[in-house]
């Protein structure tokens, strides 16, 4: 009983900040929409850790490769700040945030869809004799003797095959978002499968060590961005007492 006592004022109060900043943001009053609320950060931070997320993404995974990265990276941009998911910076931080925001998504979905262009068979070479010229400076026999070496050459016709394994990715990636939001489970779970399955040789290319540090980071910085941003919260919020 004393447990749920002490509880329940934290509930109504929790409560009264919400109704409070919600009448203010009706009201058109955003500094005391800001002052309401109990979490609002300065706009430097998430974007201070967003370029040190760019930085550790950059040494981990490197530039992305296909338009195809920077074209879902604005597609999730577009449709995370259409529906009000993150906050959107006051001033003259915003623009820096939001480029911040789709760069930092660019080389995410590389880690997702950034395995390039293959060649299965680039190892599957025959061996060929190669002669030698001799030159001015060989000596006397090696005019007389043709002297060869044996090198290793690629076939052509097969050597040469390659296939886009990002545009694999993709389908993957949209047929495992379709079947999450159709809420066809199976289907998801195994097309996930899949992309994992085709994505092992190209996660063992990247640095794993900076990727890690840039997931977590990367994280953290697009959570901040969750609450209200401002350029002076505890200022606001002592001038509105």
């Amino acid at each position: 009983m004393k447990r749920t006592s002490q509880t329940a004022p934290q509930t109504l109060e929790q409560r009264i900040r919400r109704l409070e900043k919600r009448v203010a943001l009706l009201a058109g009053n955003e500094k005391r929409a800001l002052a309401t609320t109990p979490n609002a950060f300065h706009p430097a931070l998430p974007l201070g850790l967003g370029v040190v997320v760019l930085v550790s993404g950059y040494l981990g995974l490197g530039l992305p490769q296909h338009y195809y990265q920077p074209l879902f990276a604005g597609l999730v941009v577009i449709l995370v700040y259409h529906r009000q998911l993150w906050s959107l910076a006051p001033g003259h931080w915003r623009w820096p945030q939001i480029i911040v925001n789709f760069l930092m998504l660019s080389l995410f979905f590389k880690l997702l869809i950034g395995g390039g262009t293959r060649y299965p068979l680039g190892w599957l070479k025959v061996p060929v004799l190669k002669k030698i010229s001799p030159t001015e400076e060989s000596p006397w026999y090696d005019q007389l003797f043709p002297n060869f070496e044996v090198a290793w050459q690629g076939i052509p016709a097969v050597t040469d095959l390659s296939f886009d394994v990002t545009m694999i990715q993709s389908f993957l990636l949209i047929a495992t978002l379709a079947g999450a939001v159709f809420r066809f489970q199976p289907f998801a779970s195994l097309t996930a499968v899949l992309l994992l399955l085709v994505s092992i040789p190209t996660f063992t290319s990247f640095n794993w060590e900076w990727v890690v540090l840039f997931l977590v980071l990367g994280g953290a910085s697009l959570y901040l961005q969750t609450y209200p941003l401002t350029v002076r919260p505890n200022h606001a919020q002592q001038k509105d007492e």
